[in-house]
C-alpha cells in the first residue's frame, strides 16, 4: 500500500513537472504530514534520508534555484517516508538516469548544458527501478 501512494505521487507530480515545470505543493505537504504521521506512530523516523532531502532543499537555495526548490520539497517529503538505503538506491538510480538522459540530449539533439530538464520522473523511474531490484 506505502509503495503504490508513493508511486502516485511520484507519478502526478513528475506529470506536473513536465507539463507545467512545477510540483503540488499541498499534495507534497499532505504527503510529508502522512509520513510523519505514519512515523510517529510507527515509533520510527527516517532522520538520515530526511538530512538527505534537507540537504537538497538547502542547495537549491544556495544556487538559487538552479536546481528546483520543488524538486528539493519532494526530496525532503519522501525522506520522511523511506528508509535511508531505499532513498539512496532511488536518488542514485535517479540522477544516473538522468545524467545520461542529459548527455543524450547534449549528443543526439544538441542541447546546451543549461537546458532544463524536469528531476521528478527520474525519481520515479528511481523508486520503480528500487523496488525491482
Amino acid at each position: 500500500m506505502e509503495e503504490m501512494a508513493i508511486v502516485i505521487f511520484l507519478g502526478i507530480n513528475s506529470w506536473l513537472d513536465i507539463r507545467k515545470k512545477q510540483i503540488s505543493l499541498w499534495m507534497t505537504g499532505i504527503f510529508a504530514a502522512a509520513g510523519i504521521w505514519y512515523g510517529v506512530k510507527g515509533g520510527h523516523m527516517n532522520w538520515a534520508s530526511l538530512g538527505v532531502g534537507a540537504a537538497f532543499l538547502l542547495g537549491s537555495l544556495a544556487v538559487k534555484g538552479a536546481v528546483g526548490m520543488g524538486d528539493g520539497w519532494v526530496l525532503v517529503s519522501l525522506g520522511i517516508v523511506l528508509e535511508f538505503w531505499e532513498f539512496m538506491v532511488m536518488l542514485s538510480i535517479a540522477s544516473v538516469l538522468a545524467a545520461l538522459w542529459g548527455m543524450m540530449l547534449m549528443v543526439v539533439f544538441q542541447k546546451k548544458k543549461d537546458t532544463e530538464m524536469p528531476f521528478l520522473p527520474f525519481l520515479l523511474l528511481g523508486y520503480v527501478g528500487g523496488l525491482c531490484l
